[in-house]
């Protein structure tokens, strides 16, 4: 078994060499930009548009979410919850672009903001379980988490004044 993984190799290593007449190719190295340009960058490129979107969605929940919770409700907190996963899904999408003088305040932002998510979805598993103290109790949840978003987006622009400004 060793002497057929020794002639293998044999066999297969001037494969995987480069021919000497073939030039070798390297990657260019990205153009780099400062932190607070990277910041910028991620807040309004990447995260900009899914928040738009949920800030559109909102004044739906607010005007058809009354007291008596009718069917309209339930659809537009379904589509709250898809522009709030979206949101979700571009600072996943973008980790690795989040520059670390604002990392911190983003994890912050994200943890509230998929808590304020998963009450949405509790009120939207109520309205499909036709369970009104469901409801209710998820959009509680939404609206205790909803007082943190201020701070957090507060946080995150006073820590992108910290982040460098030079390569």
């Amino acid at each position: 078994m060793i002497a057929v993984i020794v002639i293998g190799g044999f066999v297969v290593y001037p494969m995987l060499r480069p021919a000497a007449n073939v030039a070798s190719v390297q990657a260019t190295p990205s153009p780099l930009i400062s932190d607070y340009e990277r910041a910028d960058r991620f807040l309004n490129v990447d995260l900009g548009p899914s928040l738009v979107e949920t800030n559109q969605a909102l004044p739906g929940v607010t005007s058809k979410c009354t007291s008596s919770l009718p069917p309209p409700c339930k659809d537009a907190l379904i589509v709250l919850n898809k522009a709030m996963i979206d949101v979700d899904s571009a600072i996943q999408n973008n980790q690795r672009d989040i520059p670390v003088c604002i990392g911190r305040p983003v994890q912050q932002f994200k943890d509230d903001w998929t808590g304020m998510e998963q009450g949405v979805s509790q009120a939207i598993s109520g309205f499909n379980e036709s369970n009104r103290t469901l409801i209710i109790e998820g959009l509680q949840h939404f609206v205790a988490i909803a007082k943190y978003m201020k701070p957090d987006v507060d946080r995150i622009n006073k820590a992108q004044q910290t982040c460098a400004k030079t390569v």
